[in-house]
């Protein structure tokens, strides 16, 4: 059979695939609680926008090259950020901006405060998408904030430094940038921007490949959002209701939809980092029985440290397909707290416990489990390892704990030796 013939049948399983990914993602997104998020975020961004605006400003200064290029900067910025409704607090900016210069020590510190209070929020937000549990030392947010705050204004000064109009006459051609032309390097910068955004700020390794696609995704989400939102607000009379305060809670809201568009992004990006495989079944490991699946996480662990390895969440993934991530993580957490397994720097799992002396009674007394003694039967039996597991809770409703008492070591290797023999 050709290749031109199996290409349609692949269509379905591929359409497949991305539904299954688009309603893991929409599942990652209500779980991450990013609504929530992104209200929280619009707040924070109200009150440190104009305290992160001087120092962007403050460190493009630093930057001789780009001193000319200051107020296109500022212009870019507005322009893009901003919804045509929203241009009416531009002046209130512009004036605070001003009288930054006249502020005391004392007021210069509280910005600086101000501007890392947003930073550390927007941190917190991305590692709860990306599911990390550690958050940066001093020193590493210190590098990674300054490296957020000076690459992105540098790169939108640099874009407006090499914008397609010089690079027209440097050509020797003559004449304004076609519009499209304009809109697609705009897309283009915003896109790098975001994607810069996502590849930095999480505490943990993400793939080039991914931050691009997620930020893809917001920043087309974006300039719907954009056009969308000026439709509507256009043809919406806040004024009657609010008066002249209309502009507040206008730009406000536009705050808020703009950090729902880049955390939705950002749930794509960490489905595609944490999950490439899409889930291979469509519901997670039954609540009810997650001390086997805490069983099968301490043996992979065991496994991976015989070979000298450590897993991470990713590969933990992939080894339990039918477990959610948020499962794995809870139950990855409360081991952690008990010292049953450690995290190394690279945030990869490892086991922190010698099983010889750690019985399955220990694993079930240090954990909120239900002991699932009544639904036996029902269990899963897929591996030696659930042969092994379900055999013990049997002994045990049979004839007592005495079973508790055996030693997960010899579990697993019971498991290992009856595989080995066949």
């Amino acid at each position: 059979m050709s290749e031109e013939s199996q290409l349609p049948l692949d269509i379905p399983r591929h359409v497949k695939r991305v539904n299954r990914l688009a309603q893991y993602v929409w599942k990652h997104f209500q779980e991450d609680r990013c609504l929530e998020e992104a209200a929280s975020l619009s707040y924070t961004s109200l009150l440190a926008m104009v305290p992160l605006l001087a120092v962007v400003f403050g460190i493009i200064s630093a930057f001789p090259v780009f001193n000319q290029w200051s107020a296109q900067l500022q212009d870019f910025i507005f322009d893009n950020l901003l919804p045509e409704t929203g241009h009416a607090i531009v002046p209130y900016i512009n004036t605070f901006l001003d009288s930054i210069s006249s502020l005391t020590l004392p007021g210069t510190i509280m910005l600086i405060v101000t501007a890392l209070m947003l930073m550390i929020r927007i941190e917190v937000a991305l590692n709860r998408i990306w599911r990390v549990e550690h958050n940066r030392t001093l020193i590493n947010r210190i590098v990674m904030y300054w490296a957020v705050l000076t690459l992105g204004p540098i790169l939108i000064a640099a874009g407006i430094a090499l914008s397609a109009q010089k690079v027209l006459g440097a050509l020797g051609m003559e004449g304004e940038i076609p519009a499209s032309i304009h809109h697609l390097g705009i897309f283009m910068l915003s896109w790098l921007v975001i994607s810069l955004f996502f590849v930095l700020v999480p505490n943990r390794r993400v793939r080039i490949k991914h931050a691009l696609i997620g930020a893809f995704l917001s920043t087309v989400l974006f300039e719907l959002a954009k056009a969308g939102f000026v439709a509507y607000v256009s043809n919406a009379n806040y004024k009657v209701i609010y008066g002249a305060l209309a502009t507040i809670p206008i730009f406000l809201f536009w705050v808020y939809i703009v950090w729902n568009v880049i955390l939705f992004g950002a749930s794509l990006a960490a489905s595609l980092t944490i999950f490439s495989d899409y889930r291979k079944y469509d519901t997670d490991w039954p609540s009810r029985w997650e001390f086997q699946l805490a069983y099968h996480l301490v043996g992979h662990l065991w496994r991976a440290q015989r070979e000298g390895k450590v897993l991470s969440d990713g590969e933990l993934l992939d080894l339990e397909r039918q477990a959610s991530e948020l499962q794995i993580v809870k139950l990855l957490s409360r081991m952690r707290d008990q010292k049953i397994v450690g995290v190394d720097e690279g945030g990869n799992w490892m086991l922190s416990r010698d099983l010889e002396e750690f019985s399955l009674g220990d694993l079930y007394s240090m954990g909120d489990y239900y002991l699932p003694l009544e639904e036996i039967e029902q269990l899963p039996r897929e591996t030696g390892w659930d042969q092994v597991f379900v055999a013990c809770l049997t002994h045990i409703r049979k004839h007592g704990q005495a079973e508790w008492e055996r030693s997960l070591r010899s579990m697993y290797l019971r498991t290992d030796n009856t595989e080995s023999a066949a």
